[in-house]
């Protein structure tokens, strides 16, 4: 919004300059836009900025998918654990009461009665598979494998949160490159019409020379506006990536791009043997292949006979027996050791059609994992070539902009002379804004390449912290 009224105040006061015709406008001109850099460096200190750094952090504090991530990790540890628990025994213990009326046998005599009868029940049991083809084992270590690929999956979901905020970021800085180009191309247009406007007023130059060099400043304007307005629009863009409220004031800090250091070109296959270690999209897949192969041991330990055992110990007391309360407790005492095997015979099937579905299964994770290799791949290569190709343009759009800038300065010169006309100026001038924004463009692509191609080294994006 401030840049907003910046601007806004640069097009009202060249509303202003156009009414005069003195050798005081060239002094205005230049108040304006000391204050304009004033109030912009002013503005720049109150308002605190974000680097590259910031943003990708909150944006990673504050996404919602990953916080669901997050939940999933717990919900996968809650199934280890618990997988984890089922090597214990059972235990369970209860109590139950019963009234009869009417006709019953008495607890005491085991004789019909006809009287009310109260009895109370008290019961402890255990049981415990002793053997069932390692089905406990084999489920802890599934459930450890998809842990550790959720963990996985989390850290792919921050890498690529990370890579949509620099894309975003970047994108951000390259509109606000165009904005400020914008803003001296207008500069530009306004300068050479007051020149132009004092040798109309001595009688060297036509009046019609002025009306083509005003129609050029109004067009210049209008693609400062149109910059201005594409560069709030990416602004906008990058806030709501953040989560960050569309009211908050928020500027990002610039990079320094006047001059790029080039790196020398890597090779892919040097850069896939490392990526392919460390990249938590390999992992995960990894470990789901291997959580597929405890998937299918836990099926076919469901083939294998069961070994179990279970103890039981239950009491009781009846009303109407003589004796008291404690004494019929301890007197009808009863326990129980159950030792026995299930062997499975036929079960229509079900268990070997489990064990062909685990199996088809394990050779699709196997050709994901494939595939995702592939992928990556295709990445670096695509990486490296793009890299290679922006060092290439930014070399070309250096030669453009140095050749460009000389032929402007040319040109504003004969214009001046009198032996150029202003299409020429504007045609030269514009040759020269294109340049600076090819510039501009090529710097940030190789910049951004230049990061893609650490990250593929180290799994992370720790080096845009410093």
């Amino acid at each position: 919004m401030k840049n907003r009224q910046n601007t806004k105040a640069v097009i009202d006061n060249i509303e202003l300059i156009k009414e005069n015709k003195t050798h005081a406008k060239l002094y205005v001109i230049t108040s304006i836009y000391i204050s304009i850099i004033f109030f912009t460096s002013f503005s720049a200190k109150a308002q605190e900025k974000w680097n590259l750094a910031k943003c990708i952090d909150y944006a990673i504090e504050n996404n919602i998918e990953l916080n669901q991530s997050n939940n999933n990790t717990d919900l996968q540890r809650v199934n280890l654990n618990e997988s984890k628990v089922k090597l214990l025994p059972t235990l369970n213990l209860g109590s139950g009461m019963n009234m009869s009326f009417g006709r019953n046998i008495d607890g005491n005599t085991n004789a019909i009665t006809f009287d009310q009868t109260l009895s109370n029940n008290y019961w402890i049991n255990s049981s415990i598979d002793i053997f069932q083809g390692l089905v406990n084992y084999h489920s802890i270590k599934l459930n450890k494998f998809l842990l550790l690929a959720t963990k996985e999956e989390d850290s792919y979901l921050k890498n690529k949160l990370a890579l949509d905020v620099i894309t975003s970021y970047y994108t951000v800085l390259y509109s606000k490159g165009i904005e400020e180009v914008a803003l001296n191309q207008l500069a530009l247009s306004e300068v050479q019409h007051i020149r132009m406007q004092k040798l109309v007023d001595i009688g060297r130059e036509p009046q019609v020379t002025v009306l083509e060099l005003k129609s050029q400043w109004a067009s210049d304007k209008l693609i400062l506006t149109q910059a201005t307005n594409n560069y709030n629009k990416t602004l906008l863009e990058l806030k709501q990536l953040l989560r960050l409220d569309l009211s908050q004031d928020f500027s990002i800090d610039t990079i320094s791009i006047s001059s790029i250091l080039i790196a020398p070109i890597q090779n892919i296959d040097s850069l896939f043997n490392i990526a392919v270690n460390i990249l938590p999209e390999i992992k995960q897949q990894e470990y789901l292949i291997k959580a597929s192969e405890k998937d299918l041991a836990v099926t076919k330990g469901r083939i294998s006979p069961r070994i179990y055992m279970s103890l039981a110990y239950n009491t009781g007391y009846f009303d109407g027996d003589p004796l008291g309360y404690s004494d019929q407790i301890s007197n009808n005492q009863n326990q129980g050791i159950n030792m026995g095997i299930n062997i499975p015979i036929f079960n229509n099937a079900a268990t070997y059609s489990n064990i062909q579905r685990k199996n088809i299964a394990l050779k699709n994770r196997e050709l994901d994992l494939q595939k995702q290799k592939n992928v990556l791949y295709s990445e670096i290569w695509n990486a490296v070539e793009e890299m290679q190709s922006a060092e290439d343009e930014y070399h070309s759009a250096m030669e453009l902009y140095s050749f460009s800038e000389l032929t402007l300065e040319s040109a504003s010169k004969k214009l001046e002379a009198g032996l150029a006309s202003p299409t020429d100026y504007e045609l030269a001038k514009q040759r020269f804004i294109s340049a600076k924004a090819s510039l501009l463009k090529t710097k940030l692509i190789y910049m951004m390449r230049k990061q893609m191609l650490k990250f593929y080294q180290s799994g992370n994006w720790n080096h845009l912290q410093g």
